[in-house]
């Protein structure tokens, strides 16, 4: 018998209770138009699921309402209800509801799946593809990838990180060109006549310039820990550590080469010139973000997905920096395009295998898939879509330089909920956060990774 609604809204409020006792005791923290959605078709779910039910499996069950729990919030939220305003044309018959995600590292769906209330289909980061699969709580999307034709639909490779390790596919998504930038306003570098820095020495100064002025120099959103470690690593990167916390992640760089020492020592000092507002650690997107815009701060550490925020606020006065400012003058060439962020890994899109509607799910999840990308196109993001989707609104010129130099990019680093080590990342974490605060010095940074990376990698 499927579940009433009263039953499973019950069992959800265990798993939520369950999870904010579980968050509260971890150190880890935490990011073709409808017309062709409906008719290029022959693999779409819509027909598949038309086609399927033979005496042998029965006909596949249709759900009146299914779950997906993703990020919605910020910009997301239109892209999301359009997607979904598509996806009804295809599935009249059944409701989504969305489920915000409300963190990165699948703290939550790890405790929601102990009780076995796992969403239909649910953002898998990739830290918990393996898990899931052990305990099989993932789908097998092997089929449905095959019949849907989804991975014809993008660029040729796009989708080739999203495979595990063992061959299946037990998450979907493509995988975008992505970047972890450093962002200003150009009417507050304007008024104190400062331009771009391309080393270390002129950050040095605009962040002085910046903090004399009283403008917050850099808006670190630091409720989410991610932004402060990725400063580490566009650091690291700076001192020509390209593989960046990656790096330290897989054990292919040492915690005690030099590159991240001194990385540390830049981060320190910046900081004791006022590069973060007091307020950092209680500061979320959403605000820094308006700080960035009005002026109240003049930098913000955030992903390319920061583009699109541009586009929907309207946001003409800021742009981007083209060069690390990390970077030890007369080495602006070497380091340019030596990317943070943007490696992919086997997640996206995973469907609960002990849902009443797998299979059903399994083959929702596929045009969810294509149609948010083609939403997202039409919205100017960036995508690994073949077909050409031409943005609703003209990209800021800074936005449409990036993807102009995307060609350009020489490497990238993982973004850090993409870590494998979960145990390296809340290290990692931990200790960005500190230096961040100034309570820690690059000596102690220093002294307390070396001391934890080694063991938690059993080295």
């Amino acid at each position: 018998m499927h579940k009433s609604r009263r039953e499973r809204n019950e069992k959800r409020v265990v798993a939520m209770a369950l999870s904010l006792m579980m968050a509260a005791s971890m150190l880890a923290g935490c990011g073709g138009s409808k017309n062709e959605s409906a008719d290029t078709g022959k693999g779409s779910a819509a027909d598949a699921a038309a086609e399927e039910g033979s005496e042998e499996k029965g006909e596949m069950k249709v759900p009146e309402e299914i779950t997906l729990y993703t990020y919605y919030a910020e910009n997301a939220i239109t892209e999301v209800d359009e997607t979904l305003k598509r996806l009804k044309e295809i599935y009249p018959d059944t409701t989504v509801n969305i489920e915000h995600r409300t963190d990165s590292d699948g703290t939550v769906l790890k405790t929601r799946a102990s009780v076995g209330e796992l969403p239909d289909i649910f953002e898998c980061p990739g830290t918990l593809v393996d898990v899931f699969k052990k305990s099989k709580d993932l789908v097998i999307l092997d089929d449905a990838v095959e019949e849907s034709g989804i991975l014809s639909k993008f660029i040729d490779g796009s989708c080739d990180a999203k495979k595990s390790e063992d061959g299946h596919f037990y998450a979907i998504d493509s995988t975008a060109p992505q970047a972890c930038l450093i962002y200003y306003n150009k009417d507050v570098f304007k008024n104190l006549n400062l331009e771009e820095p391309k080393n270390y020495d002129e950050f040095k100064e605009v962040v002085k310039a910046l903090a004399d002025s009283g403008v917050i120099p850099m808006a670190l959103f630091g409720q989410e820990k991610w932004p402060g470690l990725m400063m580490f690593d566009i650091a690291s990167i700076g001192q020509g550590a390209y593989e960046g916390i990656t790096g330290l992640d897989d054990g292919t760089t040492k915690i005690t080469d030099p590159a991240y020492e001194e990385a540390a020592k830049k981060i320190e000092e910046l900081v004791s010139l006022g590069l973060v507002g007091k307020s950092a650690l209680n500061t979320n997107a959403s605000q820094a973000y308006e700080y960035l815009a009005a002026g109240q701060a003049g930098m913000l550490i955030s992903g390319n997905w920061f583009f699109d925020e541009m586009v929907n606020k309207g946001y003409d006065n800021l742009d981007y920096f083209r060069y690390n400012p990390f970077t030890d003058a007369g080495k602006e060439e070497e380091t340019q395009w030596h990317m943070s962020g943007g490696t992919g890994m086997p997640d996206g899109y995973g469907v609960s295998a002990k849902g009443e509607y797998a299979e059903f799910c399994s083959k929702f999840v596929m045009d969810w898939v294509y149609i948010r990308q083609v939403v997202a196109a039409e919205n100017g993001a960036v995508t690994a879509l073949k077909e050409e989707v031409k943005p609703l609104k003209e990209r800021p010129e800074c936005f449409q330089d990036y993807v102009d130099h995307i060609p350009d990019f020489k490497s990238t680093t993982k973004f850090e909920w993409s870590l494998d080590n979960r145990e390296v990342l809340v290290a990692l974490e931990d200790a960005s956060e500190l230096l961040n605060t100034g309570s820690y010095t690059a000596a102690d940074f220093m002294d307390t990774l070396k001391e934890q990376i080694p063991e938690l990698l059993g080295e």
